[in-house]
């Protein structure tokens, strides 16, 4: 008998990923704040590019995680 709390392999692994992408995004953002702050620009367009170039396609990767991993929690 499994237990109430016991999920699938595949969303905790979802939940692991979706958590470090957005503690990376917020990381980014408060970079990005800084730099604002301080008057670096070309740390914001650097990281704006970043921001624009890999973590969009990251995003995306992570949403299609999360989503095949609750239709699939949800069959089971």
């Amino acid at each position: 008998m499994k237990s109430f709390n016991q999920h699938g392999w595949l969303l905790r692994f979802a939940s692991k990923v979706f958590k470090y992408f957005l503690l990376g995004l917020f990381g980014l953002l408060i970079a990005l704040l800084f730099s604002a702050i301080v008057g670096f620009m070309p740390l914001i367009a650097l990281l704006l590019s970043l921001l624009e170039q890999c973590f969009i396609k990251f995003a995306i990767t992570v949403l299609c995680i999360v989503g095949v991993a609750v239709v699939l929690e949800s069959i089971r």
